[in-house]
């Protein structure tokens, strides 16, 4: 199967070009189930890493945070009233409460992300409508988030497929969520345009990682954009 024809379904909105960069990996063959073991202690070994490495630090001061809050501040969302997922998730070990467990997939992912603090996007891929656009939200346009709640995209990076929004680096939809039966899933790393492509690529050979080791995962498409 051509990668560069299959990666061709997903574009950056032209305005956002010189702001957003973004890396995508899609997999196929997924075995979608409840965690395992060895990722619940790959979890536990890592929010104890975290918690022992930065101490007392502000999460607002850690470069790899700041680096989002940076994409964020770019298209006019403020990221303390919008925190990305992966800050989400760094605010939650540090405070010691308890680490999201949703399937094996979505668990693992969020290791990545919480790791390299990069916000994941996660998404069912036979549940859209190819291509996928990332653009600003328009007025109006809203979805709701896989904890049941409505959000609005006004003004906000926003996923777009044939239906409508579907995701953002904040929360993920309700319609596109991963499930029992996922088989093939859509991953969007969301960085700033300034970000090395180097980095992009370490971080999608660590997603590849994660989701073959603890989903049987395979790569179906890969790539970065712009």
């Amino acid at each position: 199967m051509d990668n560069t024809i299959h990666l061709k379904n997903l574009q950056v909105s032209a305005s956002l070009e010189d702001v957003v960069r973004i890396g995508v990996v899609i997999f196929k063959n997924l075995a979608i189930g409840g965690p395992n073991p060895a990722l619940q202690q790959a979890i536990e070994g890592t929010a104890e890493e975290l918690r022992r490495s930065l101490g007392d630090r502000r999460p607002s001061s850690l470069p790899p945070v700041e680096r989002t809050r940076r994409l964020y501040h770019q298209v006019g969302i403020d990221p303390t009233k919008n925190r990305p997922s992966s800050e989400k998730l760094l605010r939650r070990v540090l405070h010691k409460r308890p680490f999201p467990r949703i399937n094996n997939f979505v668990d693992a992912m969020n290791l990545v992300s919480v790791r390299l603090q990069f916000p994941l996007g996660l998404y069912d891929w036979d549940r859209l409508a190819p291509p996928v656009l990332l653009r600003i939200g328009s007025p109006d346009e809203k979805y709701r988030t896989t904890a049941g709640d409505e959000i609005n995209l006004e003004g906000k990076l926003v996923l777009v497929d044939g239906e409508g929004p579907f995701g953002n680096p904040t929360h993920d939809s309700k319609r596109a969520m991963i499930h029992a039966g996922t088989v093939r899933a859509l991953v969007v790393i969301f960085a700033p345009a300034d970000v090395p492509r180097r980095e992009l690529e370490e971080a999608i050979a660590e997603i590849l990682a994660a989701g073959g080791e603890h989903c049987s995962g395979r790569p179906w498409v890969t790539g970065i954009l712009p």
